[in-house]
Order: structure tokens, then sequence, then C-alpha cells
């Protein structure tokens, strides 16, 4: 939420060279001015107005006298203390900068028409006029020389992996018409069809943007430091010839013109689009010359110029700086330049070594530097009417936000102001009650002045406008300077506090500002104490935002753009104290409750303030329980002392003279206070308070007992095992001493830990006392592990253990037992393995038929090949897996692991599994098998499924003639149907439920099963008509694919075509029978259609037609 305030600008006129500036470059060393015409090459120092050297480009013939020469382009070589030039003409120049020499290192027969030097200026690229890239070394070494123009893509080519073509994609907000492919438009008229070069900041790419000869329109390469082509871009309609690479190597900037608008674009690496924002011009009003980013990435410049001119003749410019924060692009600065043809900016740079500073060349040869810093501009109001706001820049807007009502992420606001033309600064009035007032200074030079409407207004109104004569530098309103230290990212002056953030990401807040100066550098090179309110640690780049006045709340911004609030510990401590001091006390205690601070400092903050107001203290509480809070935090410790030392040089508050603890005095003067002001009302309190004594006051003790029953006060209090309090409670009570004493006695004598185990094992606290027991050492494991067993407390005692303990060990093994008569063997055999008893996990495994697991185990350990052999076939056969009908897994443990080909074989063939059978047929090369097994099986299984679909038919039809005498007589219309409640429930289309909430806890797949059982055939059971619809659906999901490809593959055509023939005349009969089990009428007002879609054969027959070969 920054914005760019200009600093400073200078200007010098004294410059005066024949022609007009060409190329400009900085010197980074000494920060003079290189500057190049059509007549010479110049170097001049700004700040002294004095020219440093000069050279004649026409006197040897570099360029030709009559003023038609062009130069190309300008660097600033530090290495060699040169400056390098390039001509139209082909000629490479380099100027001494010593020696005011010329030397021409090279020369082109094409010409030349762009130069760039790479950022560490080992490299230089050189476009031709024959429209080549040269590429050469800073000795002048040539390199390689490629074509600008080439067909391959380059070496990062995109990989189809089979989506279709780019037409059938999905193309978003573009709509159906993206999917035609459309003629890129060729470049804009004015565009000078020259490459443009840019290099991204490592020097390890460069991109160069050319007319295409084909299409006539710009597209964009990337080639390699070797000279080797990277990517080409996709056809972008409207492409511009501004391009620069952003120096972090992110995108390449160039700039868009499109039917509704013009737009600066971003490139990756690749050629393809990410992103763009909109320029604020309307379509065809402008050019863009040139896009410029700063040094560190933070800056975009946008060089611009009138397309039409004026009745004059003459055409306006503008440079535009615009920044990026949550992915929204700012327009900072706007710099208008008029319709002065000598005013116009003829070159525009960025400073190497200061990334804020814009040097601009005009027509007339003055230089202007302009210098911005980073500014957040904030209300500076120091009481509760200002709104803490914060105003940021945005084109021609101003986003407001007033952080003391909300907290909104940007770009949005609280609300937004409008003005004519773009902000270039804003401000804030610094009187006090009117710090809510803001100006702004527009690019068009008016100063627009807002001011609130109420005094709790959100917004601002337009009250004044005032022109301005000649150029604003800055415009502050400011009551103080100083000189900070180092170190600092950001800071903001609240109230009596200096808040600032450290590059070591910390917020430190100081509270005098005299004798900050003597401390800040020390501070910042420590790292605080324990309890030092002072400093707080803060992500990495937390930028102050603004601080809220007469509050606790610092907006802190992060890197990436997102707001976060905290509550620094030392703005806290001194609102509470101020607060305090005012008798606040309900704002104090809420502040404290909400932000965990003690709640002794209410009285440690001025103990003789507190007793002289603590009427005022309760009335302002107004909550018992509030009350009884604060009433149970007291403690004999000072806060001011130890958790919250009081600041330096603040006053000393006077402490009570008596000698009596601190407990005890608050709570007598509470008590007193609450008996006199309404004893009924504040009796819960009066209570706490006589508890909360040092020493409880035993006729609070009687008053306990009169209220419940002196049993459960024992055993609480013997819980809190405080002996003390055990042995009032016990003598106010009617027991015999002869009950309690002995008991009491040998608690006492035993060590703490195993007390308190014994105190809980008494009381049936088993997992407090398992965790007491657990402190008591390795010679009490055993009564650990017998109560673990007895009260199956075997997740809470392994977290009492570390893993690698041998009670650990122990543990897991009695709970791997405890699984296993649970019938949970596969878990048990998990816990086993995890500690190490690798034996006993492979039983258990094998034992719940976890064979994967039993397998991993077996390998582990390692059995030798015959026992892991025997395993398998263990785990295979033995009525396990092939009693399950697992016939593949089965069939895997076989071939893999017992290594026996022919079971494996012989498995799927019982299991019908043909296809993985054929599989391994003939990978073991066993063709013996298909005529001796595989074949007979198949003849059996046809004969089998052809039998089987003979039964299904008359099965069908049978039921079906049963349902449709039950559903039409018997129905749910009939008198007795009310009877059945499950029925009417159906049939209503209710769920159905049941009473029984186990049964309702159980798994979907369990649920169904258990539904299923329920089910019953018998003529007259409440379920019959759901009983029938479910035998209708199970007659006909009978499966025959596999058979009949298996069938058909060994030439078993006739068999094949009659089981077909046979099963396709089954389905036709059950479809037809469809509209008489569900006619019309009643396809629509039962509810078992719809409810239970799972037995409607409708779905059935669509399911088995896909499973047919046609």
């Amino acid at each position: 939420m920054r914005n760019l305030k200009l600093l400073k600008s200078l200007r010098s006129c004294e410059l005066q060279c024949l022609g007009s500036p060409q190329c400009f470059s900085v010197r980074g060393d000494t920060g003079s001015l290189l500057l190049a015409s059509q007549y010479s090459i110049t170097e001049y120092d700004p700040r002294t107005g004095q020219v440093v050297s000069e050279a004649s480009l026409t006197a040897d013939s570099f360029l030709p006298e009559d003023g038609s020469g062009v130069v190309v382009g300008l660097q600033d070589l530090a290495e060699v203390e040169s400056a390098c030039l390039a001509t139209a003409g082909g000629d490479v120049i380099l100027f001494n900068l010593n020696t005011c020499q010329l030397e021409c290192v090279g020369s082109v027969d094409s010409g030349l028409t762009s130069m760039s030097w790479s950022p560490d200026e080992e490299l230089v690229i050189l476009t031709t006029g024959q429209e080549t890239v040269i590429m050469m070394t800073k000795d002048f070494e040539p390199i390689t020389e490629m074509g600008i123009h080439q067909d391959d893509f380059g070496e990062g080519k995109f990989i189809t992996v089979g989506w279709g073509k780019k037409e059938t994609q999905f193309h978003g907000s573009e709509g159906k018409q993206a999917a035609q492919r459309k003629e890129v438009q060729p470049a804009a008229v004015w565009d000078d069809r020259r490459p443009r070069v840019t290099w991204r900041g490592d020097g390890q790419l460069f991109a160069v943007s050319a007319v295409c000869p084909q299409t006539g329109a710009r597209k964009v390469r990337v080639w390699n430091r070797e000279g080797v082509l990277q990517a080409t871009s996709e056809p972008i309609n409207g492409l511009e010839q501004a391009l620069c690479w952003k120096p972090s190597g992110s995108l390449i900037a160039s700039t868009q013109r499109h039917p509704n608008k013009h737009s600066v674009v971003f490139m990756e690496k690749n050629g393809l689009l990410h992103g763009d924002f909109t320029l604020p011009f309307s379509k065809d009003q402008v050019k863009v010359k040139k896009l410029l980013w700063n040094s560190d990435s933070s800056v975009l410049a946008v060089w611009l110029q009138d397309m039409t001119a004026g009745e004059d003749g003459n055409v306006s410019s503008y440079i535009q700086l615009w920044t990026v924060g949550n992915y929204h692009w700012y327009l900072k600065q706007s710099l208008d330049f008029g319709r002065d043809p000598q005013k116009a900016p003829a070159c525009v740079c960025w400073d190497p070594e200061r990334p804020l500073q814009l040097h601009v060349v005009t027509c007339d040869w003055t230089t202007i530097a302009y210098d911005w810093g980073w500014t957040t501009e904030r209300s500076p109001g120091l009481d509760a009417t200002d709104n803490a706001n914060v105003a940021v820049i945005d084109g021609d807007k101003i986003l407001v936000t007033t952080f003391r009502q909300c907290v909104v992420p940007p770009p949005m606001c609280s609300f937004e102001l409008q003005l004519k033309s773009p902000v270039n600064q804003v401000t804030f009035l610094c009187q006090p009650q009117r710090t809510n007032q803001l100006a702004a200074f527009t690019a068009d030079g008016l100063i627009s002045i807002f001011s609130q409407v109420r005094a709790r207004s959100l917004c601002l109104l337009f009250r004044c406008e005032v022109e301005v004569a000649g150029e604003v530098i800055s415009m502050v309103h400011c009551t103080q300077t100083g000189t900070l230290a180092s170190n600092i990212s950001s800071f903001s002056v609240c109230n009596d506090f200096l808040v600032i953030t450290t590059h070591s990401h910390t917020c430190m807040f100081w509270a005098s500002l005299q004798i900050m100066s003597m401390l800040v550098q020390f501070s910042l090179a420590s790292d605080g104490g324990q309890n030092d309110e002072t400093l707080r640690r803060v992500e990495r780049g937390s930028r102050i935002v603004t601080v809220v006045p007469q509050d606790t709340r610092v907006i802190l911004q992060m890197p990436r753009g997102n707001l976060e609030t905290v509550h620094h510990r030392a703005l806290v401590l001194a609102q509470l104290r101020r607060w305090l001091d005012s008798l606040k006390f309900r704002e104090s205690f809420e502040c404290m409750r909400k932000l965990r601070i003690n709640l002794n400092l209410i009285y440690d903050h001025s103990p003789k303030v507190f007793l002289e107001n603590i009427e005022t203290f309760i009335t302002q509480l107004d909550s018992i329980n509030h009350i009884n809070l604060f009433l149970t935090e007291l403690k004999e410790e000072d806060t001011t002392s130890t958790m919250y030392p009081r600041p330096e040089n603040s006053p000393v508050r006077p402490q009570t003279a008596s000698g009596k603890k601190k407990v005890d005095v608050v709570c007598d003067a509470l008590k007193s206070t609450m008996e006199s002001m309404d004893p009924n009302k504040f009796c819960l309190s009066i209570l706490t308070a006589h508890v909360k004594k040092t020493v409880p006051e035993l006729e609070i003790k009687s008053y306990l007992l009169f209220l419940v029953n002196v049993n459960d006060l024992y055993e609480h209090s013997l819980g809190t095992y405080d002996f003390d309090l055990v042995l009032m409670v016990a003598e106010k009570s009617q027991k015999d001493p002869k009950e309690y004493l002995p008991f009491l006695n040998m608690l006492k004598s035993l060590e703490p830990n195993y007390q308190r185990f014994t105190i809980d094992k008494h009381l049936k606290r088993y997992r407090k006392a398992l965790f007491h027991l657990s402190k008591c050492g390795q010679e009490h494991f055993p009564e650990a592990l017998q109560l673990v067993k007895q009260q199956k407390l075997y997740n809470e005692a392994l977290r009492l253990f570390t893993a690698d303990s041998a009670q650990y060990k122990a543990l897991s093994c009695a709970y791997a037992e405890h699984l296993v008569e649970q019938q949970q063997a596969e878990q048990a055999g998990l816990l086993l393995w995890r500690c190490g008893e690798i034996t006993s996990a492979l039983q258990a495994f094998a034992t719940s038929n976890s064979w994967r697991n039993a397998i991993c185990v077996a390998q582990q350990i390692p059995l030798p090949p015959d026992q892991l052999a025997l395993l398998a076939r263990d785990l295979a056969g033995n009525q396990k897996l092939t009693e399950q009908r697992r016939y593949s897994e089965a069939a895997l443990l076989l071939d893999q692991y017992a290594k026996d080909c022919e079971e494996a074989i012989l498995a799927l063939i019982t299991g019908a599994v043909w296809e993985e059978a054929l599989r391994l047929i003939y990978m073991h090369n066993r063709q013996d098998i298909t005529e001796t097994n595989l074949k007979p099986a198949l003849l059996e299984g046809n004969n089998c499924s052809a039998l089987y679909v003979q039964l299904l038919v008359t099965a069908f039809f049978s039921e079906l003639t049963y349902y449709i005498h039950f559903g039409y007589e018997d129905g749910p219309d009939c008198a007795d149907a009310e009877l059945y409640s499950e029925a009417s429930s159906v049939m209503t289309g209710s769920k159905y439920s049941h009473s029984n909430s186990r049964i309702s806890s159980r798994s979907s797949k369990n649920r169904r099963k258990a539904e299923r059982k329920k089910l019953s055939l018998k003529e007259g059971s409440p379920l019959e008509d759901k009983a029938l619809m479910y035998a209708l659906g199970e007659i006909i999901t009978t499966e025959v694919h596999s058979l009949l490809k298996t069938l058909v593959l060994f030439q078993f055509d006739k068999h094949a075509e009659k089981l077909q023939q046979a099963y396709d005349e089954a389905l036709h009969k059950m479809e037809a029978a469809i509209p008489e089990v569900w006619p019309d009428g009643l396809q629509n007002n039962q509810a078992p259609v719809n409810k239970y879609s799972h037995f409607n054969p409708c779905l059935k027959l669509n399911k088995t037609k896909q499973s047919k070969i046609r």
C-alpha cells in the first residue's frame, strides 16, 4: 500500500549540442550522462552543468556531415572506460572516455538496426540490415550469426500429449469464436519495423522482437547465451514494438493493441502470454514508444505519445510509472510533457545504480533526473477521531482504507475518490481533529482537497480545487523531522511511539523520541530480553502500513501484498496503562481477556487507585463470571516487575501500606464491597473470594458442605491432591476419622507421582492414574501394564512412552494380543511390525489373509526360498484366498512366490479368469494345459451358463407373476397398508430408519447387507414388495462377456452362438415384461422406482446389454 513520492528533481539546461539526442546512457560509476546525436558523442555531468568529454562523429566520416546519420545504440563500458556506439551505416565505434579518441572496431556492410549488450558486458548482440543476429564477445570476436526469422520453434518446443488440436480446446472468456483460426493483423502503420533486443537480468537469455516477413506482424523469439533458439512466441494479434525483459527474469513486457483497449502484456520465456494490464487511454489514442523496467524490477516505466496531433500540429508525450501488488497494477506517477516538441522526451532510461532514479533527455538537450521514494500516505492523527486512513494512488483514483473500522486487503478499499486526471501525490492534514482531510495533486497541475462530512463518516467529499503554476516537486505537511538508523525497512510515528520494522524481521516500539537517537543503534543490534515488550518477530519482508491511534492494532503488509493485523505487546500495554489511569476497567478487562494479558496487571498497575475505586471496577464489569475470572487469576507475583516491566522514567505508583498478602487484600476488598452492594447477586463471587484467599476460610467450607453432598465434596477435594483441604472437608463432615486418617497417612508416605496414581485409581480416574504411574520409573511398569490391560488404555499408554523404549514394545505386544482377540489381526500385525516383532507380525498377517503385508514381512526376515514358497501356498490355498473366490490374487502368489505356474493357471481356470489364465499359459510356455484343462473348463462353463440362463428365465417369470399379484391386490393402497410402518415409509418416499443405534452406525456396505437380510419372499411379510423387486433385479445380473470371447478364440463358435442367442432371448423377454412390473401409473406414484433405483431391472438390463458381443 505504498506510493511513489517525488523526492527531488534535477533539471539542467546548460548543454547545447548540434542535432538532436538519439541515444542515451548513464555511467554507473560517475553518474554522468553519455549522449549521442547525428553529429557527436558527449559526456555531460548534469550536477555541475559541465561537458566532461566530447568527440565528433562526422570528422572521421563515421556519420555524414549533412546530419542524416543515425546512432542505433550506445553503451557505457565501465571496465575499459569507454563507450560503445553503433551506427545505422554499420560501424561499431569505441569512444575512449579518457583520451576522447574514436576507434572503429568493426563494420557490417548491410548496416545495423540495433545494438544490445548483456548485463555483465561480456556479450554484445547486433541486428543487421539483412535481418540477422550477430553475437560477439566484449573484444568483438564473432561467436555466431543466425537469421532472425526461423521456422523452427526452438529447443523449448511444446510436447503434444494427445489432447487434440488447439481449435477443440476450452478457450475461456474468448468463447467459441476463439476455436476458429484467425489471420494475424500486420504491425501498426507507425511501427518503425526495427528489431528490438532485450536481455534477461542474469544474461543467460535474450529476446528479439521483429516483424515477420510472411504475416507482417511482430513475433518474439528467445535465444540463449550460446545463440541457440529456445522458443518462439505464439501469434499475437496487435503486438507492438516495445520490448523489455524484467531484470528479475520472470516476464517479458510488451504492448498489444486490442479492438477495444490498449494493453501492456507479459510473456514467459516460452513465448506464452502471462497476464496484462490496460492503459488508461481510449482506442488509437496513444502509441507506446518504449517500456523500461528499473533495476530492482519494482517499477515499469511506459513512454507514450499521442497519435493524433492537436490544433497546433503537435502531439503530447507522457511517461507513466506502474507498480504491481496483489496481482493488481497501479498507476503511481504520470508525467505530462505537453505539446511543445522541444520539451518532448528524446531519450529515457533508469539509473543503473539507483533503482528509483529516472533520467530524461528532451529534444532541446535539457536533462532531468527524477528521484522517487517509497512512502505510505497515512493520516497522522493521535486521537480516536482519526480513522487511521491510508491512501493508495491508482491512476485517477485514490483508494482510501479506514483501518479503524475495517481491514480491507488491497487492491480493495473502504472507498474510492475519483479525480479528473491521474494523481501524482496525496497527503493528509496534520491539524488535530482534522487529520481525516486529504489533499491530492494531479498531473494537470491541480490540488484537490477532500474533507470528512461528519465526525464518524467513512467517506470524504470534494471540498475545493486549487491550480498550481510551475512544477510541484513535493507536497507534504510535516511538523517533525529527524534521522533514523540503518537496517530499517519501514517506520511510523504514533502517539508517543516510534514504530519500526527492521531487515532482521523484527517490529520494535520506542516510547520516547528524545532518547531514541541514543538507543536505536544499540537496539537494532540486539535481540531483546525474554520479557522485552518493545520487540516482536514478524514475517520476512513485513512493512508497516499504519498504527491505529488510541488502539492496540498495527497493520503490516507482507511482501506478497496481503495485510496482517498484530497487537504489539508494547502498544497493548501502553493502551492498558492509559485505560487503567482513566479508570476504564471494562475496556481494560476485555482487552486483556482477548489478548491474553495477565489480569493481575489491573491491580499491580496502581494498587492504591484500584482499592480506592473497587466499586467502580465491580460496576463496570457487571458480570459474575468476569469477577470470578479475575479472582481465580490472582497470584502473589507483581506482574509490573516480572512479566510487564514498567517503562523507563514512568512515575512510581503508590503501594499499599498494610503487611497483608496481595491476594488476601484484593479478596477482602472485593468481598466486603460486594456484600455491601448486593450479596444475593454476587453470592458466587463472594464464595470465590473466600476460597481464593491464601488460607481458605473455614466458614465457607461449612457453607459448601451445606450446598453439596459431603462425599462428593470429599472426593473432589481429594482429587486436588491437597491434603490440608481434604482434612478440612473431612473434619466438617460426619465422617469417622478411623475411616479416612489411615488412608490419608498412607498416601502421604508415598512418592508424589505414585501418590497421585493411587488417588486417581481410587477415584477411578484411570487415564490420569496411568499418566502419573508412567512417571514412577521402570519398577512400576508391570503395574502400569496390568492397568492398561484391565482398563484397555492402550492408545493412551503408547503416547506416554518413546517409540524406542522397551516399555513401548511391551505395550505394543499387549495391544496386539488384544486386537487379535477382537478379530482385528491385520491391525495387530501392523503394530507388531512397527515395534520390531516381525515373526509375530507374520503370523498375524497370515491369520487375517493380509497376504501382501505377510509377503513383505517374510522378505524382511528374510525367509528361505522354500519357506517363502510354502507360505505363499498356504496363503493362496488351504481354504483362504480360494475360499473367498479371490482366484486372481491366489494365482499371483502361486506364480510369483511359490514358483508354481501350473497351480496358478489352474486357480485362474477354476475362478473363470480366462484371459489371465491364457496370459500365464503363454508366458510359461504351458500350451499343454490348454488342451488338458482350459478347453474342458470352457465347455463346462458354457453348459452351466446355458442351464443358468434357462433357470433365470423360469425364475423371473415365476417371481413376476407373484409380484403382479402382490403389487395390485395387496399393494400400498389396500386397507391394511398402514399397519406396516416400514412399508408405508417406503411408499411415501421417506428413508427407512431403525431405532437401533448400533445398526445405524454401521458402514454403508454392512448396512445394505443388513437390509437385504430383512427382505423375505414369504407371502404376507411387511417388506414382501421390496423383496420381490430385489429378486427381479438379481435374476438378470449374470455376466458372460469373458466366457464368450474365450469360446470364440478357441473356435467354439456354435457353443458361443447358442449361448449368446439364449442370453439375448432372455433379455428381450425380460425387457418386454418391464411395463407389467412398473406400469406408467406406478412409475410416477410409487417411491420404490426412485428410492430403490438399484433394484430397478431397467438399470440392470442397460448394464448387461453392454456385456454382450455384437
